[in-house]
């Protein structure tokens, strides 16, 4: 795959970052204000966390400070999770992002249906998320509660199973 070309990631190659460097990633997380002035660009805390659990589960995974930017770190005290801009390179993860973005999304879901007064907002969650497919892209800007977000991911896996 031309992922110079099927991607819009002319920001990531104009920073500096070579297709070389993200050459065999089945994914990338970037910061949520990647397309701003560098010297205004953070990683969210959540983003963060995100990279390490996908890591863990073996995704082959790349965030800034894997490309080599030394950015900082935003950590926010809310109840909203800021996930940043993910490119799923490889569809057939999906089903491991789904299970590790919805464990962290757990707490919030769990969070919100246990409370006494539903009147009281649930947190959103604040992310981008384009998907490369042999079909083609999908892209989903997405800022929201967190169980529709696993309902929208998880309809794009069942559609992915449906075609095969």
């Amino acid at each position: 795959m031309d992922l110079e070309t099927s991607l819009d990631l002319k920001s990531l190659f104009a920073s500096g970052v070579t297709p070389k460097q993200i050459e065999g990633l089945e994914m990338i997380l970037l910061p949520e204000n990647f397309d701003a002035k560098f010297d205004d660009q953070y990683d969210a805390q959540d983003s963060i966390t995100l990279s390490k659990l996908l890591k863990a589960e073996g995704v082959k995974c790349a965030n800034s400070f894997d490309l080599g930017f030394d950015l900082p770190t935003k950590e926010r005290r809310s109840n909203d999770i800021w996930l940043g801009q993910l490119y799923i390179l490889n569809d057939v993860i999906l089903p491991i992002v789904t299970g590790v973005i919805g464990s962290v999304l757990a707490s919030l879901i769990t969070d919100w249906k246990n409370r006494k007064d539903l009147r009281e907002p649930v947190g959103n969650v604040h992310t981008d998320i384009t998907i490369i497919s042999k079909e083609g892209k999908k892209e989903i800007h997405y800022t929201g509660d967190p169980e529709t977000l696993m309902k929208i991911l998880k309809a794009i896996d069942n559609g992915k199973k449906k075609k095969k």
